[in-house]
């Protein structure tokens, strides 16, 4: 009877401990990162708060540095971009490592995405936490092409970067002091009374002589027109604006102002 009951009990206490292996192991399953979870753009939070406070990006640039950090599937590659729109960096992630610490990671990058000798390899560390959905929307790089191996904490904006930035500066519906209807879409669109244009925002051009846009235009020689904007006191001044010298001015009088909807 006592020889049965220790069989018993030896069988329960392997049964259980097969079940905490298995369960270890889904738990290291879950925790681990792949190159997919990080597909997407980051965007230095320093920028962010100073491209809301005064939703224009060149004063923003010249608040915090307008690091981005773009990891986007081509095909079955992953393309690591970083920049500051200044300079940039382009390489490929081959893949993720974790860290002894908790939270802590690597990426491993190469010039080419194809199997690479750890002497041609570069890392990129960082370090977060996932949300309760299992997604990060928020990591530490410590970047070193752009920011010199400086840690930084950086914000997951979505796929895109145009959609991202336009929704903080200039996406919403608007009304002139005549009230005529004038809109702006985080996907590019702007939409005047007597005309609609795809549109893309300058984000750090320190040269230019104003904040600007660049849009399309068919009838132009170049293809494109510009127009100024800057935000005072909650309104929306749109300025006339061309190629002088390179740069890009704009006029002193603004030929609309906007009040957001």
């Amino acid at each position: 009877m006592k020889k049965k009951f220790l069989l018993i009990l030896c069988g329960a206490v392997l049964v259980m401990s097969g079940a905490v292996s298995g369960l270890a192991q889904n738990q290291a399953r879950s925790q681990r990162v792949f190159i997919a979870d990080l597909e997407g753009i980051w965007m230095s939070e320093s920028y962010i708060a100073a491209l809301r406070k005064s939703r224009m990006p060149h004063k923003a640039a010249k608040a915090a540095s307008p690091v981005v950090i773009a990891i986007k599937r081509e095909g079955r590659a992953f393309p690591y971009l970083s920049t500051d729109f200044e300079k940039a960096a382009l390489m490929f992630v081959l893949d993720v490592e974790p860290d002894m610490k908790p939270g802590s990671y690597r990426l491993v990058l190469a010039k080419k995405n194809e199997p690479t000798s750890s002497s041609e390899t570069e890392f990129v560390w960082f370090k977060g936490e996932r949300d309760s959905d299992r997604k990060f929307s928020k990591l530490a790089f410590k970047e070193p092409f752009i920011m010199n191996n400086k840690w930084g904490n950086y914000e997951h904006v979505g796929l895109e970067l145009g959609p991202a930035v336009n929704g903080i500066v200039l996406a919403g519906q608007y009304k002139d002091k005549g009230g005529r209807e004038w809109s702006f879409t985080e996907k590019g669109q702007a939409t005047f009374p007597d005309k609609s244009f795809y549109y893309e925002l300058s984000i750090n051009d320190q040269a230019a002589g104003c904040e600007y846009i660049e849009a399309e235009d068919l009838a132009a020689e170049t293809g494109k027109t510009y127009y100024g904007y800057a935000w005072k006191a909650g309104k929306l001044h749109l300025y006339r604006a061309a190629i002088n010298n390179d740069q890009v001015r704009c006029e002193s009088k603004a030929f609309a102002e906007l009040i957001p909807q």
